[in-house]
């Protein structure tokens, strides 16, 4: 590579990375709000509470590297517009592809990349992530329990009213789930929780459990003074917790060793696509960049039509891709038209590349002069 061509290339990953890194920490800032009740009223220790935001980075990451390629190659290539550095280079004699060469590189590079993610650290992390989840909530239903809002963890949905100074529930109502063939409610005046530290139970005070067969129909209702609930959640220790497809790698979506509903089977192929095509879209965005940047007459005014139209693209290549692979129960066509889009747009940013192609570019289309 020549000098120039590495002066890019080093300026194309040094603003790739620091894109990444901005985009990755407001979104990554934004996911751990939503977790920082654990730490402020349940208890969850800080560490683990870190531990678990820290296992969402990778998705994080593969969401964000393509349009921080996108957004670094338009920057990087327009400021070299701006201060001339493309014309002259230009005018030294580097051709198209020698200008164009650092972005298909770095992009090229960032493909891997987030392919490495997709393939080995994403099921990983998203593994532990909800296996630390399920054990916060297996911990003990009532230690997550929000004041004021019902929530479900487990076979349970539970609400309570108020909390008293004594960390007792009050106005407590708790939908039970975990018998087939039964509907369970309990409602009482309070909930005190003891034995925190084998699991949680809950002794209820001064209510009814309402209990109705689904196969009769007939209820039945008993009222007590008071009633203790275990709300330890073993159903999954014992059966072992069901992967979900961001959790399994390609060969486990493709194949899976259970036995699948159709549409469960449509949702792992899907996934398993889905995983395999994203890290194109890397590529897709830098070719797409460095062709509506380079190709066609430089001109110190007017490229905001070419950032905009470029960006635009690249958010209708990837929503086009996406919708192809989510209506993939209508027909297996679906799967190639997603891979189509993409191959066919780097064919013909390769295409368009060519001193033929944009010698018949510059004298056909107008809007390339400004």
């Amino acid at each position: 590579m020549r000098q120039l061509s590495r002066y890019i290339f080093g300026q194309l990953f040094f603003t790739i990375l620091a894109v990444t890194l901005v985009l990755t920490s407001i979104m990554w800032l934004a996911q751990s709000l939503r977790y920082i009740d654990f730490i402020a009223n349940k208890g969850v220790p800080f560490l683990l509470f870190i531990e678990m935001i820290f296992f969402l980075l990778p998705n994080l990451v593969v969401i964000v590297a393509p349009i921080a390629v996108l957004i670094s190659v338009l920057f990087i290539y327009n400021k070299l517009i701006t201060d001339h550095e493309l014309v002259v280079m230009q005018a030294s004699g580097l051709g198209y592809w020698q200008l164009a060469k650092p972005a298909i590189l770095i992009s090229f590079l960032f493909t891997i990349i987030i392919y490495l993610f997709n393939l080995y650290f994403l099921p990983f992390s998203f593994r532990n992530y909800r296996d630390i989840k399920a054990a916060l909530s297996e911990k003990s239903l009532t230690s997550l329990v929000q004041v004021g809002q019902f929530q479900t963890y487990g076979k349970y949905t539970i609400y309570a009213r108020s909390q008293d100074s004594q960390g007792n529930f009050l106005g407590i109502l708790i939908y039970d789930g975990s018998q087939e063939g039964k509907k369970i409610l309990f409602m009482a005046e309070k909930g005190i929780v003891f034995n925190k530290e084998e699991g949680g139970r809950l002794r209820l005070i001064n209510g009814n459990r309402q209990e109705k067969d689904l196969e009769t129909g007939k209820p039945s209702i008993l009222y007590f003074d008071r009633y203790v609930i275990e709300t330890k959640n073993n159903s999954e220790e014992k059966d072992g917790r069901f992967l979900r497809a961001y959790e399994r790698n390609i060969e486990d979506l493709l194949n899976p060793k259970e036995t699948l509903t159709p549409s469960a089977r449509l949702e792992f192929i899907s996934a398993a696509h889905q995983r395999l095509i994203s890290p194109l879209y890397a590529f897709v965005f830098g070719l797409l960049g460095v062709c509506f940047m380079i190709l066609g007459h430089f001109n110190r005014k007017g490229r905001t039509g070419r950032i905009l139209m470029a960006c635009i693209i690249a958010c209708l290549i990837e929503i086009g891709a996406l919708v192809f692979l989510h209506t993939l129960k209508y027909s297996n066509l679906m799967i190639s038209l997603s891979y189509g889009l993409v191959i066919a747009t780097i064919g013909v940013c390769c295409l368009l590349l060519t001193p033929w192609a944009n010698g018949f570019l510059k004298m056909s289309l107008p809007w390339r002069r400004s």
